[in-house]
């Protein structure tokens, strides 16, 4: 025999239904809260507090100074004066100092002074006397040490023979400061042989005037033969 179900269980619970909604729509808002952005706030307050940039830390370039004015020339200073005139010198004959040979180092000989003894006598003749102020003039120079130069090898290829007649201006301790070419040889070489020689090797005994040594300026000839090679 079936048992037929009764009225009362077929019935729903309006309990059960109640809870069972409460359920859904408390799960429902738990959802949707989740669901809201959260950022959204949060980035406005930081755009609200965005720092603002200033110009405070540029610090500017300092403006270079001024030029200073031009100052005035003074045209007394750029504008030349005129020279003093200075009264020429007295000539005064001065007379060829006499001078013993050096014992401890004679003089050389030269036997090559003896071909142009007589165009040395012209050229001291015909030289300006000296004045009072300026080196000695128209003496005869005296040899303290005079070897003879070294012959070039260029003259000896080429055969070149000849006499070279310096001017030498002599210091007041004997010493050739200034050489120069008065009457060539006729070869170029020749020439600044003997000049370079006379300027580096030579001596000569100083020129006195009044009793004092003074420079002088004279005539040496520097001969160049092959046969005395």
């Amino acid at each position: 025999m079936v048992q037929q179900p009764s009225q009362h269980a077929c019935r729903p619970d309006p309990v059960r239904i109640a809870g069972i909604t409460g359920t859904l729509l408390l799960n429902a808002c738990a959802l949707a809260l989740l669901l809201v952005p959260l950022s959204r706030p949060q980035l406005a307050g930081l755009a609200d507090e965005a720092p603002t940039l200033t110009m405070d830390w540029i610090v500017p370039r300092p403006k270079p100074p001024a030029p200073p004015p031009p100052q005035p020339i003074d045209v007394d200073l750029v504008r030349p004066r005129p020279a003093t005139p200075v009264a020429p010198p007295r000539p005064v004959a001065v007379a060829p100092p006499a001078v013993a040979p050096i014992a401890s180092d004679p003089p050389l000989p030269m036997p090559a002074l003896a071909d142009v003894a007589d165009a040395a006598t012209e050229a001291f003749a015909t030289a300006p006397v000296a004045a009072e102020s300026g080196p000695a003039t128209g003496v005869q120079l005296a040899y303290a040490q005079a070897t003879p130069p070294p012959y070039p090898g260029a003259a000896i290829r080429g055969q070149l023979e000849g006499t070279v007649l310096l001017q030498v201006l002599v210091d007041i301790d004997g010493r050739p400061i200034e050489v120069h070419v008065h009457r060539s040889s006729g070869h170029r070489v020749l020439d600044e042989a003997a000049r370079r020689h006379v300027l580096r090797q030579w001596r000569f005994q100083p020129a006195v005037r009044n009793g004092e040594p003074v420079q002088a300026l004279g005539l040496v000839p520097v001969d160049f033969r092959l046969d005395r090679q």
